[in-house]
Formats: C-alpha cells, structure tokens, sequence
C-alpha cells in the first residue's frame, strides 16, 4: 500500500512538470480539473457572487484561510472543510462552498490554505512534502485538527456535525485526519486522494462515514489507490461508499459534486 502511494505522489510531481514544460512556475499546479464546468447551468450567478462576497479571511488556531458563514444567517448548524490539493491554495476550491450551500444553508465553510509553501511551486501550499508521506502528513493532520477544534469551538459545533472534504492532496489529509482524530468527524469526502497508510485508522461512535470519488482515467493518482483506499479500510471494519466517474481524469465534474453533496445530507444537518 505505502509504495502505492509513493508512486502516487510520485506521479503528482511529475504531473506538475508536465504542466509546466519550460520550468515556468504554473500557477496553481493542481487544480480539480473541470470542476467549474457546467456550473453556470447549476447556480444562479448573482446569488454565487453574492455569496462569495460574503467570504473572508479567517483564521482558526494555526490554518487560516477562506471562511464562509451560513447563507441562511444565524448560528451554524455544521461545518465543512474544504482542503485543497497540492500546489493549489484556498481559492482554488472555495467555489465549491456554493453549490454545497444550497443544499446545506445552515453550514459553515472553511477552506484553509495548506500550512507551506509548495516544493516545487512557491506561489502555490502543500500540506506534505511529495518525498515525505510519513512525517509530513502528520505535522500537517496535527495542525489540521487544532483548526478544527479550535473552529467548532468558537461556532459551537460538535465534531457530529464536521464534515472534512479535500481534493487529491487535500483529500489524502482528509482520510489522514478524519480517520484518527479522537473524535471523528460525521463524514469524509476524498476527492481523487488516496490512503496514505492504514496504521492506526478506525471508526469511533460509528464515526465517520466515508465517500471516496474518483475518476478512472487519472493518471495523477491512479484509480486503484481508490479501490486500494476502499479495501484497506474495509480491513479496518470501515465500510467506505465510492463513486466512480468513467472517462474523468484528475479532477471534478459537476456529477461528482452533486454525489458528494447528496452523501453529505445523509450525515449532515441542513
């Protein structure tokens, strides 16, 4: 499984490269592909822009990044995590706040900008270094669960009512943490991720429940790490849900959100 991965992140980097042939620094380095595609039929733009205005920059305990309050006003009655990929930074998924708000009015977003700059791109953040899959994943999930703690803390949420969701290195750190942490988030989505290792993951209260999305012509992280991801935990007594997007490569499309956001409501309040 660990030298899966490592191909995996491996193919990351060199994926990276392929993006930018001339060395030039590409800008957000890995971004979820077409997951802006067909969303203009899917959201009304004036209410998207208005709700995006609504964003700012918010810290919680060492992360900080894009926080949302609920578009329906008041007190949240969740909160979900959005963790971007490697090379990226929090406004490359922070669209992804809208289209889940309509199904979830009463939730808070938090899109949070990994905690360093990136190896091979400075303008962009990594949560672990590509060599390192060890000690990088969890200096970066411990930092992760502070944000967490210290965010439900302040909204006055239980973690029953946490939802971690990320995309390719975001959605690695969101089986890392939410795997572990010692309370468990209600659910998990990984987005195109993977399991780094399976050492110590577990559910608690019969928390979380897991989606795993993935697209099975990504050649960044292969569609078997999912079918790995979902085998590995199914040794761990963790039933993951998965969907498969035929044809789609390292990103995602609007079928993807709209199967995540409906396995969301299943385990979220509104």
């Amino acid at each position: 499984m660990i030298g899966a991965v490592a191909m995996a992140v491996f193919r990351l980097g060199a994926f990276i490269w392929a993006r930018a042939p001339d060395g030039t620094p590409a800008g957000n380095i890995d971004q979820p592909g077409p997951v802006g595609v067909g969303f203009a039929s899917l959201i009304g733009i004036a209410n998207h822009k208005q709700f995006r205005n609504a964003a700012m920059m918010k810290s919680f305990g060492p992360l900080s990044g894009i926080y949302t309050a609920p578009a329906r006003g008041g007190a949240p009655s969740s909160l979900i995590v959005i963790m971007h990929g490697w090379g990226a930074d929090a406004q490359d998924l922070a669209d992804l706040a809208y289209p889940m708000s309509l199904r979830f009015p009463g939730a808070a977003f938090f899109v949070p900008n990994a905690p360093e700059p990136c190896s091979m791109n400075p303008m962009g953040r990594q949560w672990f270094d590509l060599a390192d899959t060890d000690a990088g994943p969890a200096a970066a999930g411990e930092m992760i669960e502070q944000s967490v703690a210290t965010a439900i803390e302040e909204l006055g949420l239980g973690m029953e009512a946490v939802a971690l969701t990320g995309f390719s290195q975001g959605g690695m750190m969101s089986l890392h943490c939410g795997l572990r942490m010692p309370a468990r988030p209600a659910a998990i989505v990984s987005f195109s991720g993977a399991l780094l290792s399976a050492d110590g993951i577990g559910l608690a209260d019969g928390r979380p429940a897991v989606m795993l999305v993935h697209g099975t012509d990504d050649q960044v992280v292969p569609y078997a790490m999912m079918q790995a991801a979902s085998q590995a935990m199914a040794a761990h007594g963790i039933e993951a849900q998965t969907l498969t997007r035929p044809g789609l490569a390292h990103g995602i499309d609007p079928d993807a959100l709209s199967g995540a956001i409906d396995f969301l409501a299943g385990h979220l309040p509104a």
